[in-house]
């Protein structure tokens, strides 16, 4: 099962997730469940958490949860769905060399199972 929260944030945290997105192989979705995943590990996110874990009942503070995943199980944030874990690697597909055809041609591929690309020269 995988659970789909509704993630509201500030500007400037979209802002470094576009930026981290733009020089990495990753996508959003991986870059928040890596700040997840991390953050369980992570002394600053303890410290940062610590004021406002208390026991609701007995009103003491109470330890924060131990993750169930070990900083070695990449799975959980590079994955939707930690169970599918390398069965979508990407595989080295050869590319056809695309040479310009003058200047602002526009080029469209199609495959047989109706996806279509439209390749516009960069300006």
């Amino acid at each position: 099962m995988v659970y789909r929260p509704t993630v509201r944030y500030h500007d400037v945290f979209q802002k470094y997730v576009d930026d981290v997105f733009k020089v990495t192989s990753l996508d959003r979705n991986q870059i928040i469940r890596a700040a997840l995943f991390t953050a369980a590990y992570s002394s600053q996110f303890h410290q940062l958490m610590k004021p406002y874990f208390y026991d609701q009942e007995e009103r003491e503070d109470v330890p924060l949860p131990q993750p169930k995943w070990s900083l070695r199980e990449a799975k959980y944030w590079l994955e939707q769905n930690a169970e599918i874990y390398g069965q979508n690697a990407v595989k080295d597909v050869p590319t056809p060399d695309l040479q310009p055809q003058g200047e602002g041609r526009r080029i469209e591929v199609r495959n047989q199972g109706a996806i279509r690309a439209s390749l516009l020269p960069y300006s």
